[in-house]
């Protein structure tokens, strides 16, 4: 039994609950649920505000930018206040605050330099939310159905990420535009913020040895902790670095979203939420099969089986135009059939790729998650999940701009490509790395 596996509250009582009659995870549900859908229309309606008023790549790349900067500088410590402080105060803040800076977004954003200031901010405060979300669910999940637990989580995440991409951000860029939007998600994060007050006993279960206070030795000890943590277990490793090069390479493709759109599927970049709707369906999918596949083959093997799947799709994204070739000479009364509709046959494509893709992030996803519930010590839980959040950022940064640069200049399609081969060298990198480790300790030892 792993030393996180004693840590975990296993009382009958909270065994016996099923997940959907246990109040506090409804609860932990709904406030994600209002959060997410916030979030997401922020992040698409800005998008669409920074492409409509410059038309750049780069400016897209940059956007990100501002809202990946503050999970470097921020997001370790976010993972300390997770662990030392009352989970329930940091999600009440995180969601309020964020509801202010909506509120912000509506009077001051006008201006496209004070608006990637403004971003900044929100990001900060948005940083504190997911580590203590995530450290929270063992404290009124029993271990038995943490698997099951994410997927529900995740499955909240992806209805709220289509509500809030697929209909509230496009309906209302399209008729009533941004500043209306900035004070409808300003009114969900509140909602998320009053639903947060009612989830008691989130401390349960942790071993609270450490206290909120000062921390000992800084945030470079706090940071040596978690990273140990992570390096010393193979399975909890791999399930980081997988999860973070497959969030990256999402991340990454959107900054080049608007040229992928225009030069490789002939659409608007308005259209992306359409074109890339069917991906809820793998989600989905996916998010039903993690929890048994783990059950039967070890949710450290599904994140890897779902990582490869996401890699091969990846590549297929970067290929559209040569598949639409082969379909055009195979089948072309049926291409022909599609295109009579007005969409081009490329979009199709990547309709169709989308949903094996979505199914294969949704497998690393709950894995992933689920292997760190089940490996990491309770009492670190904030910590880890902020470290793969840092990582993530790190991991995204320096490329995005890369990205947004190459998109300007060559073929968005040679930028897919080019975004497959980085994760797949990272990946073997990093397993042969982390093999090393793990070998250098047994000696130590």
């Amino acid at each position: 039994m792993q030393e996180g596996q004693l840590l975990r509250p296993r009382s009958e009582m909270v065994q016996a609950i099923p997940l959907l009659e246990n109040r506090r995870f409804v609860a932990l549900c709904l406030a994600r649920f209002l959060s997410s859908t916030a979030q997401h229309a922020i992040y698409f309606g800005l998008l669409i505000v920074v492409v409509e008023r410059t038309g750049s790549s780069i400016h897209s790349g940059l956007l990100i930018f501002c809202f990946l900067l503050p999970g470097v500088l921020a997001g370790l410590y976010a993972g300390v206040v997770a662990d030392r402080s009352p989970k329930r105060l940091v999600m009440f803040l995180s969601q309020g605050l964020r509801a202010a800076a909506c509120v912000a977004f509506f009077i001051w954003g006008d201006s496209l330099w004070r608006l990637y200031v403004l971003i900044l901010g929100f990001s900060t405060v948005a940083q504190f939310n997911s580590p203590a979300e995530s450290a929270a669910v063992p404290a009124i999940v029993p271990y038995e159905r943490l698997a099951s637990a994410n997927a529900l989580l995740n499955l909240t995440s992806i209805l709220a990420q289509g509500l809030g991409m697929l209909a509230l951000a496009p309906l209302f860029m399209k008729t009533v535009g941004e500043e209306p939007l900035f004070i409808v998600t300003a009114i969900l994060f509140a909602g998320a913020a009053l639903v947060v007050t009612s989830i008691s006993g989130l401390e349960t279960g942790a071993t609270r040895q450490e206290r909120p206070g000062a921390l000992a030795g800084g945030l470079t000890e706090e940071f040596r902790k978690a990273w140990q943590t992570i390096v010393y277990d193979s399975k909890i490793f791999s399930a980081v670095v997988q999860l973070t090069l497959a969030t990256t390479a999402i991340l990454v493709l959107v900054a080049v979203l608007p040229h992928y759109l225009s030069d490789v599927l002939d659409t608007r970049v308005d259209n992306a939420a359409f074109v890339f709707a069917p991906a809820a369906i793998g989600l989905l999918a996916g998010l039903r099969l993690a929890p048994w596949l783990g059950q039967r083959v070890g949710n450290a093997q599904v994140v890897t089986m779902g990582f490869l799947l996401f890699l091969g799709c990846l590549t297929s994204m970067g290929f559209v135009e040569e598949l639409t070739d082969l379909m055009r000479d195979q089948a072309s009364t049926f291409t022909d059939a599609i295109e009579w509709t007005g969409l081009s046959l490329e979009a199709t494509v990547a309709m169709g790729l989308s949903i094996p893709l979505g199914f294969a992030f949704s497998l690393v996803g709950v894995a992933a998650r689920a292997v760190l519930h089940e490996r990491a010590p309770a009492d670190m839980l904030g910590r880890i999940f902020a470290m793969q959040m840092v990582l993530g950022s790190l991991a995204s940064i320096i490329p995005l701009f890369i990205v947004g640069g190459l998109a300007e200049l060559l073929s968005a399609r040679i930028v897919v490509s080019l975004v497959a081969a980085a994760v797949l060298t990272l990946a073997v990198y990093s397993h042969l790395w982390g093999r090393r480790q793990v070998e250098a300790l047994a000696r130590a030892v």
